[in-house]
């Protein structure tokens, strides 16, 4: 292949006629690049002007992808006619070559080395043939492809760099139409998510100003059946889900431990358009700090000891459906960059692999932290945060559902009967009124244990308020806060359980329904190097 700078040089010097009408050619392509009102419009002159310039019968442009592999953009005939049934004229062995190596093909007589093999050039009666990549970057965007069927020797190697030149002026066609076409997509998008953004906002000014009697389940488009209960203040979160459950826009749970925020997460994927897709749920605090990169993107096979195999990791994995991360403000500020990243450009690179890979996921989000103490401790990149919490939803802790206790009781009292194929019998009145006199600072997770535990204790007989287990520590423990102060309430809860547990703190934590990672948050220390408590 002739070299670009002997290319160049030969412009600069005594150029051929051929050479100044080929030069003259691509100077004119790129007055029509401006001026084009359409991509077609464009590719078809370069084509005609290549097929004319360069001698061929016929000229093709094909871009990567589609059908078989790639897809005919423009063919055209040295009569300046388009080419019938384009996809049935190509050499597909010339043309996976050029796409799958970008590098040019030439060939004096394709009938006669390595080529003449081929079933496609056979076919054919393929003689002459020129066949350039379009690139753009690292990326093939397609080919520019010339042959001549009844003449051999109809291309020389000197043509390559010209052809190349050529193809240049088809890559930056289609890579400025590709762009034009993914900013109208993200427009498109982004519109949508500002209308879906407006009904959120208006939803939740709604079910703000509306007065408690207003709010009920009957208004509400979709059922959420695991979200149980009828007080005000679920009902306004579940107003908000209800006008999210429609849309990908990304959500972010708050509330405090055990309120229910993966049953939400589940809820907004099983009424939601992405429901025939996989609901994939990590617990980020569950995972060590220096496998979770690798858990959320993946890896290829031996990029660290023990990768003997590639793995897609959780965000490819729940591809076409719904991927929460719950305890989000556990996950590092490293690993916290690389996830936004992968979020804005729709794409993730497995640790230790050498490309890209789309994703298509929805992404709900959740923690039982102060979001703007984490925000402010560093725990959680502000960046971050506002691309995950387009919607923000609070989950009311079970102290503010006093008229849901009961309820939610029975129901966790017949799934725990129901587990052994038996019928739960009612509270009475005297157990429900022990049930409502307590402080439940570990909200659902903490009565469903409690359920289930009063179920067992009672083997069947009858339900009894001595089988609750003890509010107050055998050993005494202190009274609970005399005023109403969430901090105080909580480390009260939290010497509690210590004191039950006689210190053990992954008993204390047990008892709280709470991780043992969030136990120690609370305490302020670090867990024991034995992995004991």
């Amino acid at each position: 292949m002739a070299r670009w700078s002997d290319f160049l040089q030969r412009l600069r010097g005594d150029a051929n006629d051929t050479d100044r009408q080929r030069w003259l050619a691509i100077l004119g392509l790129n007055r029509q690049l401006a001026a084009a009102q359409s991509q077609r419009q464009v590719l078809t002159v370069l084509v005609d002007e290549a097929v004319r310039l360069f001698g061929a019968e016929r000229g093709f442009l094909v871009t990567a992808g589609g059908g078989p592999g790639y897809g005919v953009a423009v063919a055209r005939s040295l009569d300046r006619e388009a080419v019938a049934n384009p996809e049935r004229k190509l050499s597909t062995t010339i043309l996976k070559r050029a796409l799958d190596a970008g590098e040019a093909l030439f060939s004096e007589d394709a009938q006669e080395g390595e080529l003449g093999a081929s079933q496609s050039v056979a076919d054919l009666r393929l003689r002459s043939v020129l066949c350039v990549p379009l690139r753009a970057g690292e990326r093939v965007l397609g080919a520019l492809y010339l042959d001549h069927r009844f003449q051999a020797g109809a291309f020389a190697e000197r043509d390559l760099p010209w052809l190349c030149a050529f193809a240049d002026q088809g890559a930056i066609v289609l890579h400025l139409h590709g762009l034009l076409a993914e900013n109208r997509a993200q427009a498109e998008a982004l519109a949508e998510q500002n209308r879906s953004l407006q009904a959120t906002v208006q939803a939740q000014a709604e079910a703000l100003a509306a007065p408690d009697e207003r709010l009920t389940r009957s208004a509400l488009r979709h059922r959420f059946p695991g979200l149980l209960g009828e007080s005000p203040a679920l009902l306004r979160a579940l107003c908000v889900l209800d006008r999210i459950a429609d849309t990908d826009l990304p959500v972010l749970l708050t509330g405090e431990s055990g309120t229910g925020k993966e049953v939400a997460a589940r809820a907004l994927h099983a009424e939601g358009p992405r429901r025939r897709g996989e609901f994939v749920a990590v617990n980020v605090a569950a995972i060590a700090a220096d496998l979770l990169e690798s858990e959320l993107f993946g890896h290829a096979k031996g990029a660290f000891t023990g990768a003997d195999r590639d793995r897609p990791g959780l965000l490819r994995q729940a591809a076409g459906g719904t991927l929460f991360l719950d305890e989000l403000t556990e996950m590092s500020p490293d690993v916290q960059a690389k996830l936004l990243r992968a979020l804005e450009q729709r794409t993730v690179r497995p640790v230790g692999g050498d490309r890209e890979h789309p994703i298509d996921v929805r992404l709900v989000a959740a923690t039982n932290r102060d979001v703007a103490q984490a925000l402010a401790a560093g725990r959680l990149r502000e960046d971050l945060y506002f691309r995950l919490a387009v919607v923000a939803v609070h989950l009311p802790p079970l102290r503010e559902r006093p008229d849901d206790l009961v309820p939610l009781a029975e129901h966790f009292l017949q799934q725990a009967a129901a587990a052994q194929g038996r019928a739960a019998p009612p509270l009475g009145p005297d157990l429900a009124a022990a049930l409502r006199a307590r402080s439940w600072p570990g909200n659902l997770r903490q009565l469903r244990n409690e359920m289930q535990r009063l179920w067992a204790l009672a083997g069947g007989g009858e339900l009894r308020v001595g089988l609750l287990s003890p509010e107050e520590p055998r050993t005494g423990g202190s009274a609970p806060p005399a005023t109403f102060d969430l901090a105080a309430l909580e480390r009260w809860a939290v010497e509690r359980a210590l004191q039950a547990a006689k210190g053990n703190k992954a008993e204390a934590a047990r008892l709280l329904g709470i991780g043992r990672r969030t136990l120690y948050d609370k305490l302020g220390a670090r867990p024991e190097p034995d992995g004991t408590d």
